[in-house]
């Protein structure tokens, strides 16, 4: 028994030695690279709520020359109709997309209610992406909604 507890105490101090040990490294490399290196983030959200809507919308989202890395999310949460989400790169080249659609109706034929959320989320990442106007095309079908557009782009400047 003191065998157990003396080989459980070495490994609890071997483990929280190794620990400092890693934090004390990377916290060295984190302040050389930020000497060497400015770093920028940039980060932007936007709500869209919709009302039986077949309004197609599109949202751009501007990419600089200094971005290293732009990612890009759509999430939406529907209870009626059906949603297409699309991305674009700047030359109008898809680069993902995604559908959700409503499948119940919101009353039955007995007069009782029902009802459901239908949610889809798409996230992209793109390394060096190309300069100018991303677009995210929103193409709904008679949708009460929210949809979510979030991007963030680093790099160095």
């Amino acid at each position: 028994m003191k065998t157990s507890i003396k080989s459980i105490v070495l490994v609890m101090f071997l483990l929280s030695s190794c620990s400092l040990l890693f934090a004390q490294q990377n916290s060295n490399h984190n302040s050389n690279h930020n000497k060497n290196h400015n770093c920028s983030s940039y980060q932007t959200s936007k709500s869209i709520n919709l009302e039986s809507s077949s309004k197609n919308e599109s949202v751009k989202i501007s990419v600089q020359e200094d971005v290293e890395h732009l990612n890009i999310g759509v999430s939406s949460s529907i209870s009626s109709g059906a949603l297409t989400m699309e991305i674009y790169n700047p030359k109008g080249d898809k680069q993902g997309n995604f559908s959700v659609e409503s499948e119940l109706n919101s009353s039955s034929s007995d007069g009782g209610k029902s009802s459901e959320s239908v949610c889809g989320q798409l996230n992209k990442s793109f390394k060096d992406p190309m300069k100018g106007d991303w677009v995210v095309k929103l193409k709904p079908k008679k949708v009460t909604g929210k949809i979510q557009i979030h991007s963030h782009q680093s790099g160095s400047n």
